[in-house]
């Protein structure tokens, strides 16, 4: 029988549980998952890599089909490369379907499919962006950052952020 192996990939900055309601439904549904941070040189981000990874593995952690990983290239190309049955994604809202919707038909011309999940309504309103609000604004977050990674995001935010 054949594995089924999945990419899920982003940015991760930092990991919601958004983020995190995507990476266990993925788990439960596939006998692989991997979640690779890609690095898009035109996207600042304000976790280093290196950060963005740790988040990502105290997350997982419990998730033993779960291996987290960075790449430079194009999803398309990671998918082939290494053999992957998909590329899955969170969907919030009709604005993330539809930019989602266009790299999956991008994806698919390139050989890659994709799966879109919606996220569940209870995290639907979590971004990585007002999370990293949160932490400017001094407000708590632990309750939207994914799970296991509320104190090594504040430390590394108050290491960046003095």
């Amino acid at each position: 029988m054949k594995k089924t192996s999945v990419l899920l990939p982003g940015t991760f900055d930092p990991p919601t549980r958004g983020h995190y309601a995507v990476i266990e439904e993925a788990s439960r549904r596939f006998d692989e998952v991997r979640v690779v941070i890609f690095v898009n040189p035109d996207k600042t981000c304000l976790f280093p890599l290196s950060d963005r990874l740790e988040f990502l593995r105290l997350a997982t952690a419990g998730l033993p089909n779960v291996t987290v990983g960075s790449s430079e290239g194009l999803v398309a190309d990671y998918v082939r490369e290494n053999g992957l049955s998909f590329i899955v994604k969170g969907v919030r809202t009709e604005r993330d379907y539809l930019y989602e919707r266009g790299m999956a038909d991008w994806n698919a011309e390139h050989g890659a499919k994709t799966f879109l999940f919606p996220a569940p309504a209870a995290v639907r309103e979590i971004s990585s962006t007002e999370l990293r609000l949160r932490l400017e604004r001094g407000l708590p977050f632990d309750e939207i950052a994914a799970p296991g990674t509320a104190e090594a995001v504040a430390a590394a935010y108050r290491r960046l952020c003095p």
